[in-house]
């Protein structure tokens, strides 16, 4: 089974409203970045909408001055397209602004990343996060 992005966005543009309100939530964008292309073949995405989802996440979160955290994966194979100072580490175009946290990671989890996302997570108070991006496993 699949499962896409859209009904994280219908509960993140009807949350706001809720008695909620008052947790504080972040959301956390992941390795959304040029060289995931690479392995893009048409027909295959199960959501072909994936990065337009993202932007309304973003916009969302933004909107209610929620949080906004980055995730970019550094590869450390020299090999990688994700390595650092490569194209394909770069944020893909649609990932814009300035996040209140960018993590940096080289292994397959944000919370082994710099600075420490367990961390900021706790100081700012964050009672719940939404995930999204590329490879979000």
């Amino acid at each position: 089974m699949h499962l896409k992005l859209q009904p994280v966005i219908v509960i993140a543009s009807t949350l706001w409203a809720s008695p909620l309100k008052l947790s504080k939530r972040a959301l956390i964008v992941i390795d959304v970045q040029k060289g995931f292309e690479e392995f893009d073949v048409k027909g295959e995405r199960n959501n072909p909408a994936c990065e337009e989802n993202i932007v309304k996440l973003i916009d969302a979160w933004r909107d209610v001055s929620f949080p906004v955290v980055y995730v970019k994966h550094n590869s450390k194979s020299e090999t990688s397209v994700l390595r650092p100072n490569q194209p394909g580490n770069d944020f893909k175009d649609i990932i814009t602004g300035t996040p209140d946290l960018l993590v940096t990671k080289s292994v397959n989890s944000a919370f082994y990343g710099t600075p420490d996302l367990h961390q900021w997570l706790q100081e700012n108070q964050i009672e719940s996060v939404a995930i999204c991006g590329i490879q979000t496993n």
